[in-house]
């Protein structure tokens, strides 16, 4: 006699109960970075109310893990707009756009990102935040030569675009925002400041 097959609805009852205990665990990592607990397997694993060899199960590794976490805050925080500042019919408009999507994630994470940031810092974070920042740095690329292709910037060498990627990190506008101010409010002024360094007109 052949082996019993699993019924299809406890096939999607354990799919569940899988993602059910990955998301739990993704949030509670988002807890943990915000919080004052040093971020680690172990404090994730108490938050979640689960066993830390599951987090291993669910993940692989810390970075894994991380990078999870960032992908929510991603979508959370807006950043899958991203693809409209490119396909604005003014370039100019399309970098202001791409300048707010970013405030407005900054805004939305500040304080989990503050953590993920020193996190990089010290070696320890994620370590495809590397190519995060690579990315971020193409979009500047491109979005700047769309505006150069429509006359109104001569990129020159690529300082401009170095610029202009350093403008929009997370580390200067959360430096620049300071403490009493939000993020998403600061973006005219991180605008201008690109146009300054690009010799745009806003």
């Amino acid at each position: 006699m052949g082996s019993v097959k699993p019924r299809p609805y406890r096939l999607q009852q354990r799919q569940a109960g899988v993602d059910e205990t990955r998301s739990r665990i993704v949030a509670a990592a988002r807890a943990v970075l915000g919080g004052s607990d040093s971020f680690s397997i172990e404090a994730v694993a108490r938050e979640a109310h689960v066993a830390r060899l599951t987090v291993y199960d669910r993940f692989g590794t810390r970075e894994a893990l991380l990078e999870a976490v960032f992908d929510v805050l991603a979508e959370s925080g807006g950043l899958i707009r991203l693809p409209e500042a490119f396909t604005q019919d003014d370039p100019i408009a399309g970098l202001e756009q791409f300048i707010a999507i970013f405030c407005g994630f900054y805004s939305a994470h500040r304080g989990v990102l503050r953590r993920l940031h020193a996190l990089e810092v010290l070696g320890r974070g994620v370590a495809a935040e590397t190519d995060r920042n690579s990315r971020r740095l193409q979009g500047v690329r491109v979005l700047l030569g769309r505006v150069a292709s429509a006359g109104d910037l001569d990129l020159g060498t690529d300082g401009v675009v170095h610029a202009v990627h350093a403008l929009t990190s997370f580390a200067f506008v959360d430096e620049f925002t300071g403490p009493g101010r939000d993020p998403a409010s600061v973006a005219p002024q991180i605008v201008g400041l690109v146009m300054a360094v690009a010799h745009l007109d806003s």
